[in-house]
């Protein structure tokens, strides 16, 4: 499996997730860690720019619902 593959198996992993969910994955899962490291790969200039069109294009798509996380204190 090329790169390339790999990278679209991931993509498309996360495009289901997303779609069930409407969020990117939770902490410490592979597909998060996937997450992390394109996100990396863009603030770096790394990126092809297809991959670069196709996960921004999914991160937009996300539901603005917030989930929880940590409580702010006043």
């Amino acid at each position: 499996m090329t790169n390339s593959d790999n990278w679209q198996t991931n993509f498309e992993a996360l495009e289901a997730h997303v779609a069930q969910t409407g969020h990117f994955p939770n902490k410490h899962t592979k597909l998060n860690n996937w997450c992390r490291y394109q996100r990396k790969r863009i603030k770096a200039g790394t990126m092809p720019i297809e991959q670069k069109v196709l996960f921004e294009a999914l991160a937009s798509s996300r539901s603005n619902e917030h989930t929880g996380g940590r409580n702010k204190k006043n």
